[in-house]
This record gives C-alpha cells, sequence and structure tokens, in this order.
C-alpha cells in the first residue's frame, strides 16, 4: 500500500503589468512634485518671495495625490498580483503629507524641515524599487 503525499499546487504567479506601470506613473508625478518642494524652499529663503506662491499649493495638494497613489497602490496589489507593502509605505506617506502641510502652513519649522526630508527620501526611495526588476515579481499564491 503506497501513500501518495500530496504537495501544494501552485496557481500561475500573477505579474502585475498594467496596475504596476500606473503606480510607476504616479509615483513619477508625486516624486517631481516632492522635489520640487525643497527647490522653492530654497529660492524662498534665497530671497524669491514669490516662490512661496508655487511651494505652498503643491504642499496643499501633495496629501491628495497620495490619495490616488493609494488606491493605485491596492490595484497594483490585489487585482495586479503585486504586493501589499508599498500601499502601507503610501499610506503612510499620506498621513506624513497631511501633518507635513499643517506644521507648514502654522510655520512650525522645527518639524516641518525634517518631516519635509523623510518624504522625499521615501517618495523617492519607493519610485526608485518601482522601476527595479523586483516590482515586477508577482506574489506567490499556494493552495491546498
Amino acid at each position: 500500500m503506497t501513500q501518495e503525499v500530496q504537495t501544494p499546487s501552485r496557481q500561475p504567479v500573477r505579474r502585475p503589468r498594467v496596475s504596476l506601470w500606473a503606480f510607476r506613473l504616479v509615483l513619477l508625478l508625486h516624486m517631481c512634485l516632492v522635489v520640487a518642494q525643497p527647490v522653492m524652499a530654497g529660492y524662498y529663503l534665497s530671497g524669491d518671495a514669490d516662490a512661496m506662491n508655487v511651494h505652498s499649493p503643491i504642499g496643499s495638494t501633495l496629501w491628495m495625490l497620495c490619495m490616488l497613489q493609494f488606491v493605485v497602490a491596492l490595484l497594483y496589489w490585489r487585482p495586479g498580483g503585486g504586493r501589499l507593502w508599498p500601499a502601507g509605505i503610501t499610506l503612510a506617506l499620506f498621513f506624513a503629507e497631511f501633518l507635513q502641510m499643517i506644521f507648514g502652513h502654522s510655520q512650525q519649522l522645527a518639524i516641518h524641515v525634517p518631516l519635509g526630508t523623510a518624504i522625499v527620501v521615501g517618495v523617492v526611495a519607493l519610485t526608485s524599487w518601482s522601476f527595479r526588476p523586483s516590482a515586477r515579481h508577482g506574489r506567490l499564491e499556494v493552495t491546498q
């Protein structure tokens, strides 16, 4: 009498394609706007008062762009077959950018400047990860 050993069968791995490109495009727009923020602040500090007319509206809308990025990150994860953690990072960025806007409008620069630096680093790192080959790998789904 032989016993059959059942091994988990692997379903075909879904690799994100369209959802990954949508995520990349939103990230690129997000990164361009986030990187423009310290540039505009630098122009303001060097004496160009009109730079604040660009810095402030961008900062006030970044968190809304991050909401869109969160939706696209969820689409990258669930129907797209990608990973979940980029959505978690995006959610953290959303809260950080919302707080950043509050601290900027209340002129609390002791928090605004380091938080802004962390946001720039986070968005640039997530954007560069999205163009790495590991972003194309789908999550393995094992069924019993």
